[in-house]
């Protein structure tokens, strides 16, 4: 008797590859997508994203002082400053960069509120920080 040779794939085996290669395929479509999405972001959606950020810090913190154009306040009993430097908003200790390729910033108190004015790209902006 003669044993029989099995070349190839079964029906199961072809739809389930054919499957994965699908779903593969559409999520690095979706990748691909989003990716082209951040690329193509929206200047002002950036610096909404940054202060948002600083906000969250901030509203988090106690103890906010101006100090020659420098933010400072105490986060989890250890101090913290806001500060411009070479073209970015950056917290110190070490160099956490907020926000980049902005001219001029200037950290103010008015009222009761904290308040960021940068100018990015010809334009200004002032936002309201705490």
């Amino acid at each position: 008797m003669k044993k029989l040779k099995r070349n190839g794939f079964t029906l199961i085996e072809a739809l389930l590859a054919l499957f994965i290669t699908s779903l593969v395929s559409l999520l690095g479509c979706m990748l691909m997508r989003c990716a082209l999405h951040f690329a193509h972001m929206d200047v002002d959606t950036q610096n909404q994203f940054a202060v948002l950020q600083l906000r969250r810090e901030l509203a988090q913190s106690n103890d906010l002082k101006i100090e020659s154009d420098c933010l400072s306040y105490i986060l989890n009993h250890e101090k913290k400053v806001l500060y411009f430097d070479k073209h970015r908003i950056v917290k110190s200790p070490g160099y956490e960069i907020y926000m980049e390729q902005i001219d001029e910033a200037i950290f103010y108190k008015k009222e009761d509120g904290y308040y960021v004015w940068f100018k990015k790209k010809n334009k200004t902006y002032d936002f309201e920080l705490y």
